[in-house]
């Protein structure tokens, strides 16, 4: 059996992070160099060949030299490996995508250290902690305890040193690099905003005492709902730095244990997923925005099962006139109704009111798609291979995705040179994860009758 990774300690001094960023920049130099002089000497079709290449090796080095430093550097290559299709090259995104697969952790010696740091050694007393973690992630990872004194089962999250302060100067940092290694547009100055975004979430995230009071609010909000679990929280064992919460007993979405289930029940846990999703966007108006697998258990129990809701960090809220709008364009989709969407369209600012009318067909031809999943079997944009003898969509046969970004490059749309509007971006990060969910767990429903069951009361 090989022994796990681990790193012993993590860069978080600026210059450190510093001299890793610019050995990242000469080694991607040195490739860009190289396959600039054999693409120089080859036809069309080899230079395209040598240009995937390139941007390969450039984002495998990229996700390499960010796994390592962790941190903010690495969530924001989390984060771009979401957003990134709306500027980066396809050969990156896969690549960035592969950070949330690694899991390099750091050494017991250094997290005891961070412990007694931040609880002090007579509170660490009454704590039994396993010194293998049950996760890491970019900005820290998670060790389960036992209270001595109690006898309580306990997840304790612990932040990474150095990883707030080092945010701002991360995200410029990486800026800068993407730009020197071409692997953003040369105008980049429309993707101000969404790194602005995605560095004020960072520090939102990083703030422990905010996730608590998070957590406690939508504990309050699903109590009364048996199918979800949210984490208690024990502020006597947490910090600024630090978090505990009850440990919650289930398994990964994506485990042999919910693969075995029947259709029914597996169906039965994605329509809690998207009623949750529903009820905090428009209920709660509170949506945890980070869809990553690892937020999430199902604990399996004799008849059903239940939802367990991680990780209250990344928690954004939204206003009426927003939800408003959203909802007007979500109707106007439904009655393919384009004068409806276009307009919440603009109330939102997807759009520009001066924009050509070719943009705005297509961006409402798009939206009609968009709601497929949640139409009438019988409604003629619902493609009849997607619809079970029962009348239920198939999801983890759905191609919705590649059909919408296939209709995007057919009518030469250009979404990818705009940022999308800041309440839209971790929205639409939640609706992807939903999406991918309900894929892993074969899900069957009618959609139209939950949503039907969903609004029936309720007046947004």
């Amino acid at each position: 059996m090989t022994e796990e990774k681990t790193i012993k300690k993590i860069r978080s001094g600026l210059f450190d992070r510093s001299l890793s960023l610019t050995k990242l920049a000469v080694q991607s130099g040195a490739h860009l160099a190289m396959t600039g002089i054999k693409g120089a000497f080859s036809d069309s079709e080899g230079r395209d060949a040598h240009i995937k290449a390139l941007m390969n090796v450039q984002g495998k080095l990229l996700a390499s030299e960010l796994g390592r430093m962790k941190g903010s550097l690495m969530k924001v290559g989390q984060m771009l490996a979401l957003y990134g299709e709306h500027f980066l090259p396809e050969e990156v995104v896969t690549q960035l995508k592969m950070l949330n697969e690694q899991s390099i952790s750091v050494e017991w010696k250094e997290i005891e250290r961070l412990l007694i740091q931040r609880l002090g050694p007579e509170i660490l007393l009454d704590l039994d902690i396993d010194k293998k973690p049950l996760a890491a992630a970019s900005m820290g990872q998670v060790h389960r305890a036992t209270s001595k004194s109690t006898g309580e089962d306990l997840c304790i999250k612990i932040q990474y040193p150095g990883v707030e302060e080092a945010i701002d100067s991360d995200v410029k940092a990486l800026r800068s690099i993407l730009s020197l290694l071409k692997l953003m547009p040369a105008n980049n100055s429309a993707f101000e905003e969404l790194f602005e975004e995605i560095r004020g979430m960072l520090h939102q995230e990083l703030d422990y005492k905010k996730e608590l009071g998070f957590t406690d609010e939508a504990r309050d909000l699903v109590a009364s709902d048996a199918r979800f679990i949210v984490p208690r929280t024990f502020p006597q064992y947490s910090s600024e730095r630090l978090l505990t919460t009850s440990f919650e007993k289930g398994v990964n979405i994506d485990s042999p244990e919910v693969k075995a289930l029947s259709e029914e029940r597996r169906s039965k846990i994605a329509v809690a997923f998207c009623e949750m999703f529903m009820r905090e966007l428009f209920e709660f108006r509170m949506m945890q925005t980070d869809p990553h697998f690892g937020n999430f258990k199902i604990r399996i129990g004799e008849e059903s099962d239940q939802v367990i809701l991680l990780d209250w960090g990344a928690v954004r809220r939204f206003d009426e006139v927003f939800l408003r709008s959203y909802k007007k364009m979500i109707d106007g989709a439904f009655e393919m109704n384009q004068s409806k969407v276009v307009e919440a369209a603009f109330d939102i600012g997807f759009l520009n009111r001066d924009a050509p009318e070719k943009l705005l067909k297509s961006f409402a031809e798009i939206t009609f798609m968009a709601v497929e999943p949640w139409l009438p079997p019988q409604d003629p944009r619902v493609p009849s291979h997607l619809v079970d003898r029962n009348g239920c969509y198939i999801w983890s046969k759905s191609d919705l995705p590649s059909r919408i970004a296939s209709l995007a490059t057919k009518y030469a749309l250009s979404f990818k040179v705009r940022a999308p509007p800041r309440e839209v971006l971790f929205l639409d990060r939640k609706i992807g994860g939903i999406f991918i969910i309900m894929k892993v767990l074969d899900a069957r429903f009618k959609g139209h009758k939950v949503l039907e069951e969903f609004f029936k009361d309720r007046v947004i």
